[in-house]
């Protein structure tokens, strides 16, 4: 009999715990920022699927944004759920704002090791946390 009701409760703590940890990990998820709440609750997160095809001193990268209309017009404008934009950064600095789905085209790359990022913002410049990077080499 004893041995039954240890069993049982510590199947009971284990389901206590983990129940509590998954309450707390929902909870920090849904916290992590208001953002990604808003989001999620709009119809799930935006995602980002991107690739880069390099040609000497010259690269193009397409991609594809999901769950987050891309819409130029809309650009600085007050937040409106569920549109944004992307930043192009090239070793740090942001170089452009991406308005729409079109491939963007980078020409006269200098020699060496470059980081390359898109990121995904808010139509308010927030940023979404997506976001895909490229390390590329340009051969002198």
């Amino acid at each position: 009999m004893r041995s039954t009701r240890f069993k049982m409760s510590s199947v009971l703590l284990l389901l206590l715990l983990f129940a509590s940890s998954s309450v707390l990990t929902a909870c920090s998820l849904l916290n992590k920022s208001d953002t990604n709440a808003d989001l999620a609750a709009a119809g799930g997160l935006p995602a980002l699927d991107a690739q880069l095809d390099q040609n000497g001193t010259a690269a193009t990268i397409s991609y594809k944004v999901r769950n987050l209309a891309i819409a130029g017009d809309r650009l600085g404008e007050t937040h409106t759920d569920g549109q944004g934009h992307l930043h192009l950064y090239v070793d740090g600095v942001q170089k452009a704002m991406l308005k729409t789905d079109a491939p963007v085209r980078l020409e006269n790359i200098p020699p060496g090791k470059h980081t390359i990022k898109l990121s995904l913002q808010q139509n308010d410049h927030v940023a979404i946390n997506v976001e895909k990077v490229f390390e590329i080499e340009v051969k002198k």
